[in-house]
């Protein structure tokens, strides 16, 4: 797509809908608004511009600025943004070449005033800049379009305000004359003659100038006008200067097309409309047709995959591998091709060498090339740049191609490959699958939390492919976990033979206390079933993760902790009896950069395991013990727990599943003396970062 549109009502968004030709809904995953893509006219005959529109969910400014943002995110192609809808005009009886009417339409070749945004001067309010970025292909399509009404051109209005396919078009009906009424405080006033204005009957003026903008609803006529003769503007709307907001971000332009609807007065109704929506909306299509198409990136032969594939996809399938700039395409080509197509002569980018693969049609596995280059190279990028290229490989096999089995049987196949690649090379073992489910309590409703989570395929790389995130409350957030879990093991069973696999819950500090490796799975079943019974399961600390400040000492300790001889160096916490303070025993913790693993003195449910677990994670400490059961640390459990830190560092792992799979498989009333009910274990590899680009390899 290379031109966005946005509308603010409903209105609005039909109109411009109904005047695009092949008009289809388009959804992604990360992101909540729904599109229409389709095309209109432009000046070279069979080049259409490419379009997509958006309507808002509620009208000011900064919404406009955060759905142009979605909007550009979700299609990086687009080079211009147009604000189509309704407006407030300014009229001018006793000017009657300046007079706007309702109905009519106003361009905003002199820009966008942004009248909330002032300082204060000796001379009075000034606007604080101006706002640049006008799309100046556009504005010079309506200059040629305003010196054609000079010369008395007048646009063919019943073609520009026809539907591009069958749609019912009343409701888009003009209201009659007597609905356009002009006033003076109460007083009625007319409208000078049509003659002098150079208004056509039953059809819009066109009017060429700066329109002004704020979240103001403008009912009051007397600062309508002085707003008017201060800052030179015709007419006055809401959104216009968050979308130029929105794409100054990305260096782009904008350009604003209003119908009027009211004249800012007490007198406002919706009268108007519908007919204004349709004839700003046919007044683009009239500046569209007057301007050539935008360069398109992706321009292919119609054959191959290309042929199936929507232009949004193509666009964001570009975007994503520009970002992969460090990767050699000349390694991946020969794999995809299978060796049968020559790569190109001269140097060419992912994006280049993604438009020729477009082209050509799937090999003999029924896989087609650009969806096989497309996951040879999530195999070589960070872990959050291959979950977005997966994610845009798996919507377009399962929604387009209906190819989900078999690209799920190829990327199993590339995997194993690499690991072989790997084992050749000496190279570390593969991580292994896990899901990350984090969970952050919302801040102003106790109640409610905020989850999303990241699924691990085995191979070399930590590459985590993310979720949405989704609101939802305590009560109810085992039945999202379940969900999750769901989730990954259609994706594991591809993917793991006999391989373990991990359960790693990312909780901030207050949770941490929590005993999710005793939430339940199977929630349906007349006998739901522990997690810990069916996962190693361990938590992780949200904030240290987001906290980079702390994260060269975590590495370190991390780092000591597989020094040969690889093995835990345990701090112990305080024993309650012998009244030490949390300062010394902290320093002492800072000041020994050898120590790996602390073992709390009492549970975090007491004030001085809490501080202890807050000095042990901010001193970069990754593993951390601790039993659940409220007082002091029994004897008993320390030796149980020295005992666990004992050998390899991922020993500790393997023996408390084995204590919590012992706990479960006991009756309820013995369970809860059991050792394993009460052991939490906070196992923290900091490579294992979904926060920062990289991650683990």
């Amino acid at each position: 797509m290379t031109i966005g549109i946005i509308a603010a009502k409903s209105v609005e968004g039909a109109a411009m809908r109904a005047l695009m030709a092949d008009s289809m809904v388009a959804r992604l995953d990360s992101d909540p608004n729904e599109y229409r893509v389709g095309h209109m006219a432009s000046l070279e005959a069979g080049r259409p511009h490419r379009i997509v529109l958006v309507t808002m969910a509620e009208d000011n400014t900064r919404n406009a600025a955060s759905t142009c943002t979605d909007m550009l995110r979700s299609f990086p192609r687009i080079r211009c943004v147009v604000m189509a809808g309704i407006a407030g005009g300014v009229p001018a009886p006793e000017e009657p070449h300046r007079h706007v009417r309702l109905g009519d339409v106003v361009v905003a070749v002199d820009g966008i005033v942004d009248y909330g945004h002032l300082r204060q001067s000796p001379n009075g309010p000034e606007p604080r800049r101006p706002i640049g970025g006008i799309s100046m292909d556009l504005k010079r399509a309506a200059q040629h379009l305003e010196q054609g009404q000079m010369l008395g051109e007048a646009l063919s209005w019943p073609g520009l305000l026809a539907p591009a396919g069958e749609r019912p078009m009343a409701i888009f009906a003009r209201p009659p004359e007597a609905a356009d009424r002009l006033h003076r405080g109460r007083r009625k006033v007319p409208h000078p003659d049509r003659e002098l204005s150079g208004h056509p009957v039953d059809a819009p003026k066109v009017h060429f100038g700066a329109v002004g903008c704020a979240d103001v609803l403008l009912t009051d006529p007397e600062l309508r006008d002085n707003l008017a003769a201060r800052h030179r503007v015709i007419a006055f709307e809401m959104e216009a200067a968050g979308v130029a907001a929105g794409v100054a971000n990305r260096g782009l332009n904008w350009f604003v097309v209003r119908g009027i609807v009211d004249y800012c007065d007490g007198y406002k109704n919706d009268q108007w409309h519908a007919y204004a929506s349709l004839a700003a909306a046919g007044c683009v299509r009239a500046v569209l047709a007057e301007c050539p198409p935008f360069p398109v990136v992706w321009r292919v032969a119609p054959t191959g995959v290309r042929t199936l594939l929507p232009e949004w996809e193509m666009d964001r399938l570009h975007a994503l591998l520009e970002l992969a700039p460090d990767v050699d395409g000349r390694q991946v080509w020969p794999v995809v091709t299978g060796g049968l197509v020559p790569m190109p002569d001269t140097p060419a980018t992912l994006a280049q060498l993604a438009v020729l693969l477009a082209g050509l049609n799937a090999r003999p596995d029924l896989i087609p090339p650009l969806l096989a280059f497309a996951e040879h190279i999530a195999v070589r990028v960070p872990h959050r740049l291959a979950g977005e290229l997966r994610a845009w490989t798996d919507r377009v096999a399962e929604q387009i191609l209906h190819l989900g089995d078999r690209m799920r049987a190829y990327r199993h196949r590339l995997e194993e490959s690499r690991f072989r690649e790997h084992q050749a090379a000496g190279r570390p073992a593969p991580i292994r699958p896990c899901l990350l489910f984090q969970i952050e309590r919302d801040d102003i409703d106790s109640e409610r939390c905020e989850v999303r989570y990241w699924i691990q395929r085995q191979g070399h790389r930590w590459q985590p492919e993310p979720s949405n995130p989704r609101q939802t409350t305590f009560r109810h957030v085992e039945r999202v976990l379940q969900a999750a879990i769901q989730h990954a093991e259609t994706i594991w069973c591809d993917a793991v033979d006999g391989e373990p696999v991990e359960i790693e819950l990312l909780l901030p500090s207050d949770l941490l206390r929590t005993a999710v490796e005793w939430w339940n799975t199977e929630l349906e079943a007349p006998a739901p079933i522990p997690l810990c019974l069916e996962y190693p399961v361990v938590v992780r600390s949200l904030d240290r993760m987001r906290a980079a400040y702390r994260h060269r000492v975590w590495h370190q300790r991390w780092r000591s902790l597989w020094q040969h001889p690889a093995r835990h160096h345990v701090y112990q916490g305080r024993d309650g009896s012998a009244g030490e303070g949390l300062g010394p025993w902290n320093a002492r913790l800072r000041d020994r950069r050898d120590l790996t693993t602390v073992v709390l003195g009492s549970s975090p449910d007491r004030e001085s395991g809490s501080h202890e677990l807050e000095s042990a994670l901010n001193a970069g400490i990754p593993v951390i013990l601790w039993d659940r059961r409220p007082g002091p640390l029994t004897s008993e459990m320390a030796r149980l727990l020295a005992e666990l830190t004992e050998g390899p560092p991922t020993d500790v792992l393997t023996r408390i599943r084995t204590l919590r799979v012992d706990a479960a498989l006991l009756p309820e009333p013995d369970r809860k003396q059991h050792a394993g009910r009460h052991v939490a274990l906070l196992w923290d590899d900091p490579a294992r970062n979904v926060y920062e680009p990289g991650g683990q390899l």
